[in-house]
This record gives C-alpha cells, sequence and structure tokens, in this order.
C-alpha cells in the first residue's frame, strides 16, 4: 500500500477539543492555518493512518484498507483546501477586504506579564473599581452624561466616530491579544478589514479552536467586550473630571460610541463577532453558524420539493437552527446593503462605482452563479426535480410582490420639537440700555415679578422734559382762558400735545423695566454684568409660562412637504416617555427664506408650528418629538421616494464635496 510522503503529514496535526457534552475532532494543516473537522470514526482511522505514514510498523500492521482510504479522503480534503487557498484568484471586493499585516505571536512574548495582570485579580478588580467610580458618579450627576445619547446620529456625532473608532477598535483587538497570551494560545496575523473603505483592525485568535478550552476560548471572546467596558468607563470619569465643553463633548460621544459599538455589533450574536463565539461556547454547539446554514437549507428545499441531506438533528433542533440561520442572513444583507446604500453618494462618485461593484459580487454575483449552474448529466426524458411545486411557489411569490407594491402604507417622520423660543418665548429688549438689575439665571417667577431693569440717560431726561412741558402747558392754558374762548382752544390743544409726549416718555421708561407677563420659568441665555449696555431687539433670555397651551417648533424637510401638502392622517407627541395624540388641524408649514447679499444666494427652509395643549414650563431641555403619518400611498411610490432621496443626496454630496476641493485648494 502506497503511502503519503511524511513531510506532508507531519504538516498536518490532529486535535480533540472539548464541544458541548462530547468532542470533535478537528484536523489542522499547520502550513495553511486552515482546520476540517472530523467525525469520531475518520479521526481515528487517520490516527493510524498517520502513525503509518510515518514508519510505525505496528500502525502499519494494524491499518486496514477502509482506514487508509478515510485517512486519504481527509488528506485530499486539507490539500484541496490548501490548493484553493494558494492558487484560487480571490475576486476583488471594494466593501470588503481584509489585509495581513504582521505576524501578532511576535508580539506575545513581550506581553505576557501585563496580560497576566489584565486578566488575573488586578484587572478584575480594577473593573469593579471602575465600575463603582462610575456608580457613584452617575448618581450624584443623575447620569447626565446620557444626554450623549440623544444625539448619537448627528453629523457631529458620526464625525467624531468615524476619528475614534479606528483606535478604539485598536483597544479592542489588544484586549483579544492579552486574553490569548494569558491563554497560552498563539495568535496568527494581525491586519486590517477594509468594510465599506473603512479600516477595522483584526486579530487572528482561530488558534484557540485547537488548544483553548471551552473557558478559555468564551474569554478570549468576552476579552474585546470587556476591553470595551473598561474604556467606556474610563471615558465616563474623564467625562465627568472635565470642564473643557469641546472636550467634554467628544470624550461623552467616544463613550456612547465604546458602548453602543460593543453592544450593538461586537456582542451581537447573528455576526460572526465576539458576541457569536461566546454563544456557541456556551451552547456548546461551537459549529453553530454552519450547521445552521445547513439546517435552514435543508427546510428550503424540502419545502420546493427538491432532494435534501437527511437532517442531522431533531426535528426541534432543527427548526430552532433554521430560524438563527434566517434571522443572520437577514441582519447580515441588512448591514451590507445599509453600507452600499450609504456609500452610493460619496467621494464624487467613486462611492458609486465601489457600491455598484461591491453590491454585484456580493448579491447578485452569487445569485447568477447559481442559476448558470450545468447541472448533472443523466437521462433526457428525466423529469426536473420538484418542478410543479417550484412553479406553484414562484407563481404565488410573483403575485405577492405584485400585490404588495400597491399596498398603501403611511409615510411616516419623526421631528425634534421644541418651544418656540425664538420667537413666541423669546424675551427681547424693547429699548437700549445699560444693565441695573436681572433676575435669577434659571428660576421660576410669578406674574409680574421683575426679569430685568435697564437705565437710559436719554430717555430719563425726555421723560423729565416731558413733565415739565406738561406743567407750562397747563399753566398757559390757565392763562389763555382768562383771555377768552380763543385763548382756552389754543391752551387745551397745547396740554393734549404735552400729554401725549408725556406719555410716550412714560413708555419708554416703562420699556426699561421688564416683568414676567405671567407666572413660569424664566432662563437667561447670556450672562448680563450691571452697567452692561443692550440694544434694542437684544435677546436675554427665554420665557416659558404656566400656560395652557404650547407652541413647539422643528425644522422640516423639505422632502417631506408634498406628503404635508397631501394631508396628514396622525400626529403623535412623545414628551418625556409619554405618547400623546395631537390633532392635525393643529399642525403648520411656515416657509422661510434666507438671502445672502454677498454671496447673492438664498436659502430655503420649512419649519413645522404645532399647538399643544400643556404647559411650556413642564418642557424639559429635551423638547419633545413628533411622529408625524401622512395620507398612504402605494408601497412603489415608497420606494420610488427612495430613489430619489439617494438621487438628490448623490448630487448634494458632489457639490459639497467639489466644494471643499475648491476651498482647500
Amino acid at each position: 500500500m502506497d503511502l503519503p510522503r511524511p513531510a506532508l503529514v507531519k504538516q498536518i496535526e490532529l486535535h480533540l477539543s472539548v464541544e458541548g457534552r462530547g468532542f470533535s475532532y478537528l484536523l489542522c494543516d499547520r502550513v495553511s492555518g486552515q482546520i476540517l473537522r472530523l467525525s469520531r470514526q475518520a479521526a481515528l482511522a487517520y490516527r493510524g493512518f498517520a502513525g503509518a505514514a510515518l514508519g510505525d510498523a505496528a500502525a502499519r500492521d494494524r491499518l486496514s484498507q477502509e482506514d487508509a482510504k478515510r485517512g486519504f479522503t481527509a488528506l485530499a480534503w486539507l490539500r484541496q483546501m490548501r490548493d484553493g487557498a494558494r492558487f484560487t484568484k480571490k475576486r476583488f471586493n471594494p466593501l470588503q477586504m481584509q489585509i495581513p499585516l504582521l505576524d501578532a505571536s511576535r508580539l506575545q512574548p513581550p506581553l505576557e506579564g501585563l496580560a497576566r495582570r489584565c486578566f488575573g485579580w488586578p484587572g478584575a478588580a480594577t473593573l469593579v473599581l471602575l465600575a463603582l467610580v462610575v456608580l457613584v458618579l452617575g448618581i450624584r450627576n443623575d447620569w447626565a452624561i446620557m444626554v450623549e445619547f440623544r444625539d448619537v446620529f448627528s453629523v457631529e456625532a458620526l464625525l467624531t466616530f468615524g476619528l475614534v473608532s479606528p483606535f478604539l477598535k485598536l483597544i479592542h483587538e489588544t484586549g483579544h491579544l492579552l486574553a490569548a497570551t494569558r491563554c497560552g494560545v498563539r495568535l496568527r496575523k494581525a491586519g486590517l478589514n477594509l468594510i465599506g473603505l473603512y479600516p477595522i483592525p483584526y486579530v487572528d485568535c482561530s488558534e484557540a479552536d485547537l488548544v483553548a478550552t471551552r473557558g478559555q476560548r468564551i474569554l478570549i471572546s468576552a476579552a474585546g467586550i470587556l476591553t470595551d467596558i473598561a474604556v467606556g468607563l474610563t471615558l465616563f470619569i474623564c467625562w465627568h473630571l472635565t470642564d473643557g465643553a469641546e472636550l467634554r463633548q467628544v470624550l461623552g460621544r467616544a463613550f456612547v460610541f465604546s458602548v453602543f459599538s460593543s453592544i450593538v455589533f461586537n456582542a451581537n450574536p447573528l455576526m460572526r463577532m465576539d458576541g457569536y463565539f461566546i454563544l456557541a461556547d456556551v451552547l456548546g454547539h461551537r459549529n453553530l453558524g454552519t450547521d445552521a446554514t445547513a439546517s435552514l437549507r435543508r427546510l428550503w428545499r424540502s419545502g420546493l420539493g427538491l432532494t435534501a441531506q437527511p437532517p442531522r438533528f431533531r426535528l426541534r433542533t432543527e427548526m430552532v437552527l433554521a430560524l438563527y440561520g434566517l434571522a443572520s442572513m437577514i441582519y447580515r444583507w441588512f448591514i451590507l446593503a445599509t453600507l452600499v446604500w450609504n456609500l452610493l453618494p460619496r467621494y464624487l462618485g467613486v462611492g458609486l462605482i465601489v457600491g455598484a461593484w461591491g453590491g454585484w459580487l456580493m448579491f447578485v454575483g452569487p445569485l447568477l452563479q447559481k442559476v448558470r449552474a450545468v447541472p448533472p448529466p443523466g437521462p433526457e426524458a428525466a423529469p426536473v426535480e420538484g418542478k410543479p411545486r417550484r412553479r406553484a411557489f414562484a407563481a404565488l411569490a410573483g403575485l405577492a410582490l405584485v400585490g404588495l407594491a400597491f399596498v398603501p402604507l403611511s409615510p411616516v417622520t419623526v421631528i425634534d420639537m421644541a418651544p418656540d423660543t425664538l420667537a413666541t418665548y423669546s424675551v427681547t429688549v424693547d429699548r437700549p440700555g445699560a444693565v441695573l438689575r436681572a433676575a435669577a439665571p434659571d428660576a421660576r417667577v410669578e406674574a409680574g415679578q421683575p426679569l430685568l431693569a435697564l437705565e437710559n440717560a436719554d430717555i430719563a431726561s425726555r421723560l423729565a422734559l416731558a413733565e415739565l412741558r406738561r406743567a407750562e402747558a397747563d399753566l398757559a392754558r390757565r392763562i389763555d382762558t382768562a383771555v377768552g374762548a380763543a385763548g382756552a382752544q389754543r391752551g387745551a390743544e397745547q396740554v393734549a400735545t404735552a400729554e401725549a409726549q408725556l406719555a410716550l416718555a412714560r413708555a419708554d421708561a416703562a420699556a426699561l423695566q421688564i416683568a414676567a407677563s405671567a407666572a413660569g420659568r424664566f432662563t437667561l441665555t447670556r450672562v448680563l454684568h450691571p452697567g452692561e449696555y443692550l440694544a434694542a431687539g437684544a435677546v436675554i433670555g427665554q420665557f416659558l409660562p404656566e400656560a395652557e397651551q404650547t407652541v413647539l417648533v422643528g425644522a422640516f424637510p423639505e422632502s417631506r412637504v408634498q406628503h404635508f401638502d397631501r394631508g396628514l392622517s396622525d400626529i403623535t407627541l412623545r414628551v418625556g416617555g409619554r405618547y400623546l395624540p395631537v390633532a392635525t388641524d393643529r399642525a403648520r408649514l411656515a416657509e422661510e427664506v434666507r438671502t445672502d447679499a454677498e454671496a447673492a444666494t438664498a436659502q430655503r427652509s420649512f419649519t413645522l408650528r404645532l399647538a399643544f395643549d400643556a404647559s411650556p414650563a413642564g418642557f424639559g431641555p429635551g423638547g419633545a418629538q413628533a411622529r408625524i403619518a401622512f395620507a398612504p400611498i402605494p408601497v412603489w411610490r415608497h420606494a420610488a421616494g427612495w430613489v430619489a432621496a439617494k438621487i438628490a443626496q448623490f448630487r448634494d454630496a458632489e457639490i459639497a464635496e467639489r466644494q471643499q476641493r475648491l476651498e482647500n485648494t
């Protein structure tokens, strides 16, 4: 019996790994790093086969023909995998690339001491101490940092995330590196994943499948999440101890994204990231993703009347695995579609090319490959497998899609609303003057309580002069009355004129004293110093009265104006965790045109004004959110609107990027 060369067999290692209540048998190629999973019978056969190939006479005598066949089959599979990795040219995908940079195992020996401290009692004690400090600080400031979560998707927050995310991810991967070093697992490559042209560091910890125990694998997978938590707690403390507004905002957003990305992405078991590997080891099902995909395929083919492989698990387990596989597939497609959709209008048309290229490779290419696949040769008159059922399924699916296109759905938009503090509830200075005294910066005031007192020497002089002229006019009227009727009439006219001038002067003097028109909350929006001069029309603060109705305003997107003109079907206002209905006739849309004389341009914007039955003083700093549902339109019109919005976004991005290039040159 001819056996393979010993040099080839020495490059292959057979490993026994704990999985659930049993074991898994893994055949590892030390050259390519690829791993092949074997059954127990095939693993025992390969063990004897490898011993015979390495010159063990006793193993050669015990080797049966069937065991030799299984050994050759396993070896052939590994060689095929190796040749495929070496000689098969992988299609270039600009949306998803992996660039190995260095051998991460070289970094492990110098970090052994640090790894023992980080993933030992010192590291656990530090993490608990950070959590206690954060708990104390959070209770003292009423968890004020949570305000950063409200603007998590703003442009400024996303720009901050784009700058700090690679560094946070680098720290995350360092946690995996230290955990693997602590568990004695040799790392392989480290490098960059380019996801949508965005760099994300990575380290290859696949050696843990061969040499690590179940608890060690869970620790290595959870190390990145634990590192993110430690970084988030540290950022929370730094945010609390920092006074600068800009630095505090950056630290707050870095805290949000450190926690947010770790929970939504890294801890998510639907993606092959840390959460998936933790779940697989906790369940004792190492091949969870592959088995879930296989179960979903088996159920799909069985439903279409096609030949499917026999089930490996009980029906209940098969259904759970298929459901997990379906959820994982839908989530991955959603993430990839979101990447493609958001990449299209960027980089002066390059984003369109990259997005179309990557979308073709990930979505259209695999589908066309299956359609163009040539079936194996067989008898000419052989019936097509499951053809009637597939035709019926295709017809029903087509009818369902056509019917779905005409289902009416209401377009919905959510708008941030706040009391109209720029107009309705703003407190402005009617007459110019110097600050004499002002109310507290933020306090409740009663009706008639003074908010601001000004002094103006010109107005005081005009008032004194008007009072003197009034006295002179009264004296003149008395003298003229003695002359006759004509004198009496002339004197009355002089008195009326003097009284009118005096009324105007007194109104100007009264305007220097600003008082609350009703009970409510007054807030200064600027710091006022005694003697500071304020011009007429200057805004000093906002006053929210304890009235029965509030005027709310919010920026309305121009793309939704046509839906507003067609009519509203429902308005729901979210205030402090409560959802309150609002009548649609209380919504008004105002158009504002702002012109720039220097640039000779004009900008148009729309403001939604909403009258709501509640006191303005009851609104907190976060304001409210209005969920507006418009008149229903068919689904196909929704799709057309999305495409039109993407085209408009592409044009806007192109104009903005060209403008930026012109400014930089």
